[in-house]
């Protein structure tokens, strides 16, 4: 069944093998994302079109959603992508949940209305173009987009942390809110929005205190990173498919999480060049 035009339509899927299942012809496959087929649609040889649903971090029988990628294999069937409305992903995180599958064929992904980042010189000056999210490791020299990350420090000392979806890169490791900005946005602006996608916390512009902004000419990332504080009472929503868990630690306990094996490479690096200053803004 189909609803709405073009991109906007939403599939229903017949889930048959569902997470934590194998593969019917090699065992050693263990589905991490639901797989399925679309009812009432032929693949491009004439039988069912098969499609991956990201976004769900539990099996299921059934699943309804958008088609947001197409999975084309040299000499196989298409596959497609199915997600949640509404929950964006780009080429490079289809790429990570799809691979446990998709490694045994020569295949590339098309991105549906993939999502777009304003490209910056060095020093963050916008140079008057986009460029897609699945460029993001071959950005040419001297362009850079801007990433951010945003610390969150309740009133009672403790500080949010948050751990990855076992789907995506580094699963299960931990790590702080961040991501990068959208065309048209600022940095605050995107921070903002990471924050209220991926926690559920909805913060002003005017409560995001800058820690440090930091270049990093190998990834052609520019970080800004923010403090927010927030209340006791405030609830966190996580984002599905993004992550699985939160804590608040104490900052003893969080600077011990950082700094061990548990969290996210890239974030422990910047977090060890900025030690002093965080922990400072940190421990108020």
């Amino acid at each position: 069944m189909e609803q709405g035009t073009d991109n906007d339509y939403i599939y229903d899927i017949s889930i048959e093998r569902p997470i934590g299942t194998s593969h019917p012809e090699h065992p050693s496959i263990v589905y991490s994302v639901n797989y399925g087929y679309v009812d009432g649609v032929e693949s491009n040889n004439g039988g069912r079109q098969g499609a991956y649903i990201v976004g769900v971090d539990t099996p299921v029988d059934r699943f309804a959603g958008k088609k947001i990628a197409i999975i084309h294999r040299v000499g196989d069937d298409e596959q497609w992508v199915i997600a949640p409305e509404n929950m964006p992903f780009n080429k490079q995180q289809i790429e990570e949940m799809v691979y446990f599958a998709e490694q045994r064929f020569d295949s590339n992904i098309e991105m549906l209305n993939e999502e777009m980042w304003d490209a910056y010189d060095r020093q963050g000056n916008q140079l008057g173009y986009q460029v897609p999210r699945s460029m993001a490791k071959s950005l040419n020299e001297g362009v850079y987009h801007i990433v951010v990350n945003v610390y969150v420090l309740r009133s009672d000392g403790c500080v949010l942390t948050t751990q990855r979806s076992r789907n995506k890169t580094y699963p299960l490791k931990w790590e702080i809110t961040g991501g990068s900005i959208l065309s048209g946005e600022t940095p605050i602006e995107g921070a903002k929005r990471e924050l209220f996608e991926e926690t559920g916390i909805q913060a002003d512009v005017r409560d995001f205190i800058e820690l440090y902004c930091y270049v990093d000419d190998i990834r052609h990332c520019i970080y800004h990173t923010y403090l927010v504080h927030i209340s006791t009472a405030t609830q966190i929503h996580l984002q599905i498919g993004e992550t699985m868990d939160y804590t608040f630690l104490s900052l003893n306990d969080f600077v011990k999480l950082v700094e061990s094996d548990r969290f996210v490479p890239s974030e422990k690096g910047r977090f060890k060049l900025f030690k002093n200053s965080i922990i400072a803004a940190l421990d108020t």
